[in-house]
């Protein structure tokens, strides 16, 4: 949070490398001419005149700034590689799936364990979020149809139906996409067609659009929830605190709260859009529904990129000492995104004239003597440390794969027969 940019753009992708000198690199599109692309990097001095700290360079002069090993080295080929190949696209969704890949080509271990999990809990959100949608236009048909059932209905429900009773979920399933088929006016095949490729679209933000309160359907799903908590834990540490640790908190929370708060807006704009009949009556409506989702899908991503190591940081001091709390806190006060042009609307809402940005620029000054590089590459080290315990994979909600994978068949064939 070292300078204000104006636009999520501008402000960059997080890349995430693992070399101490760029572990906060940002990449965007850049304003020298000649250049496609160009790596910030945070270069915090502390300085009070200093208007930005950050260390701009273009992206082919990053091996020569500094020695990239191993898969450093393999992530920023494919990001040169990938950077022609899309014209110049760049957006966080499209840097995960690149760090995924080369950790799954390249990785140790550890790192091709952690990409085939991620790859297989993405299969798994997209089939839940196949079940989110569909119970999600129950709760919409609920009152038309005057059903009580379908007002509460939900994916466990259908999960739980398949396991207990296979001919109620049939028709479950039928009753409600009889209610969408005739809003919409369009055939079964249609409607499977179309949430099929709407649900593989939706999968990273199911749980936010779909109204899931359990956040666990989808990674930016999870990233949210994730962020949520790092607000909650804060205020739990900070208290009724007065001095700057307090403040700092405060200014956090403010902050974070504001991105948070404009997921929850756009997440909103998609459930509407999703739920509008007018978007499945022909192939070009719902192209303009995907698009619509694609582009809010985008602002999402942008907004919660960087927030995830934070709350992973702060999570590994919680049982920690208060001075490692307290310089974490001071940390994440000179780190966290700031708020671009996207978010200040929403940041003005929850600020009511404190100023954020002056509050918190006169507290890094003050906090910068005790916040220093040791405490950072030990919080690092311990998020690694984190990172490599050996994990099950699981999907959205502990259910069970196999079932998850039956209630899928099962409902597509449902939805087919009349």
């Amino acid at each position: 949070m070292r300078v204000r940019f104006s636009s999520f753009q501008d402000r960059g992708v997080y890349v995430g490398f693992r070399g101490r000198a760029i572990l906060l690199a940002r990449l965007r599109s850049s304003r020298m001419e000649g250049q496609r692309f160009e790596i910030l990097i945070p270069n915090w001095t502390g300085s009070k005149e200093a208007s930005t700290n950050d260390l701009v360079m273009p992206l082919e002069s990053l091996p020569t700034w500094t020695s990239l090993k191993d898969r450093d080295s393999r992530l920023y080929n494919r990001i040169m590689e990938t950077r022609l190949a899309e014209g110049g696209h760049l957006d966080p969704i499209l840097m995960r799936d690149i760090r995924l890949t080369v950790d799954m080509e390249f990785g140790d271990a550890f790192e091709r364990a952690t990409a085939k999990e991620e790859y297989e809990i993405a299969r798994m959100d997209e089939q839940r979020a196949y079940l989110e949608i569909l119970a999600m236009f129950g709760r919409r048909y609920a009152k038309a149809l005057g059903s009580k059932e379908l007002a509460h209905v939900s994916a466990r429900v259908l999960l739980k139906l398949m396991e207990e009773d296979g001919a109620e979920l049939v028709r479950l399933v039928r009753t409600i996409s009889g209610a969408v088929v005739k809003g919409a006016g369009i055939s079964r095949d249609e409607l499977t067609e179309r949430l099929d490729r709407l649900s593989a679209f939706a999968a990273p933000i199911c749980s936010l659009v779909t109204e899931d309160s359990s956040r666990a359907i989808g990674y930016l799903s999870r990233q949210q929830a994730m962020l949520e908590k790092l607000v909650e834990r804060l205020r739990d540490y900070a208290g009724a605190r007065e001095d700057e640790v307090g403040d700092a908190v405060r200014v956090i929370d403010l902050n974070a709260s504001a991105f948070a708060a404009y997921v929850d807006e756009k997440a909103a704009t998609i459930r509407a859009a999703v739920l509008d009949e007018r978007a499945y009556l022909s192939d070009d409506s719902h192209v303009a529904l995907r698009k619509n989702i694609g582009d809010e899908r985008i602002r999402i991503s942008f907004a919660l990129d960087g927030w995830a190591d934070h709350a992973e940081r702060w999570m590994t001091v919680m049982a920690e000492d208060t001075q490692a709390k307290d310089q974490a806190i001071a940390a994440m006060l000179r780190d966290m995104p700031n708020p671009t042009r996207e978010i200040e609307g929403t940041l003005q809402a929850l600020d009511r004239g404190r100023g954020l940005m002056s509050l918190r620029n006169a507290l890094v000054r003050e906090m910068h003597s005790w916040s220093d590089d040791q405490l950072d590459a030990e919080l690092a080290e311990r998020v690694r440390r984190g990172r490599e315990k050996p994990r099950a994979a699981k999907p959205a909600g502990d259910v069970d794969p196999s079932k998850l994978a039956k209630a899928d068949l099962a409902i597509h064939k449902a939805l087919r027969e009349r």
